[in-house]
């Protein structure tokens, strides 16, 4: 059995309707690899997050939280 390769890449893509005075988002459309991208970030750790991202980063107090019960 040859070895394969773990440098693949997916492309992930979406349509976006832009209001470009307001800065915001009107509408997305985005396929079913998207979305279950989205979701696989959902299901991970707190703890994972705040340990990839550095705590001068973290917005809000969940650094503090997690560095209080990390101890």
């Amino acid at each position: 059995m040859a070895p394969t390769s773990s440098n693949a890449s997916t492309k992930l893509s979406m349509k976006l309707l832009v209001d470009t005075k307001a800065g915001r988002v009107l509408y997305a459309e985005a396929g079913k690899d998207v979305v279950d991208f989205l979701f696989s970030l959902l299901t991970m750790p707190v703890g994972a997050v705040v340990r990839i991202l550095s705590k001068d980063a973290m917005v809000g107090s969940i650094g503090n939280l997690y560095g209080t019960t990390a101890a």
